[in-house]
């Protein structure tokens, strides 16, 4: 199952569906023993963080869609087993224009919320077949172009030295640690 929906104007407030739609694509993958691909978003884990606090307060149905997603990983990992569960959680940075030219390569994968980037819906696509593909389960990575590498906040390295870079999607997510 990948989990791919958000709020919208016409489909469901944060709330409805960054929160309880992905707890409810946990339990339904848990139900079938099937594996669960949730797209979130960069910076879910640093509330103090600019882009959480412009993203978090755009109003409408989006009103508090970082809250919503932080609260949908959590009850996706409770659900499914932190760690050790049948779960991968994607974090793109915000999606650009343009399609990728080197495929995989272009790519670089992090964990722990301190550095990003964009990325084109391509390079996600790829990301999150490269998430099935390759069996990884129970983490939580952020995946953005390596020409867009950035720190999330400017007290953070440049580097957090999670980075992982591959030829192949599936590559990518081979150096990832499980959730702790």
């Amino acid at each position: 199952i990948v989990f791919a929906a958000s709020a919208s104007k016409r489909g469901g407030t944060a709330f409805e569906i960054d929160q309880d739609g992905a707890a409810n694509a946990a339990m339904v993958a848990k139900k079938y023993g099937t594996s669960l691909i949730v797209i979130s978003s960069l910076a879910i884990d640093r509330p103090d963080s600019r882009s959480f606090k412009v993203t978090n307060s755009i109003g409408g149905n989006f009103d508090k869609i970082m809250d919503a997603k932080r609260i949908g990983e959590d009850k996706v990992r409770e659900i499914m087993g932190k760690g050790k569960g049948r779960y991968v959680i994607i974090r793109p940075g915000p999606l650009i224009t343009g399609k990728t030219t080197l495929g995989a390569m272009d790519l670089e994968i992090n964990q722990g919320d301190t550095v990003g980037g964009g990325l084109s819906r391509d390079e996600l696509a790829g990301a999150v077949l490269g998430a099935l593909q390759s069996g990884v389960a129970g983490v939580t990575v952020e995946v953005y172009r390596r020409s867009t590498h950035t720190k999330l906040q400017p007290e953070f390295a440049a580097f957090s030295g999670n980075e992982f870079s591959a030829d192949t999607y599936s590559g990518l997510f081979s150096k990832c640690k499980k959730d702790v």
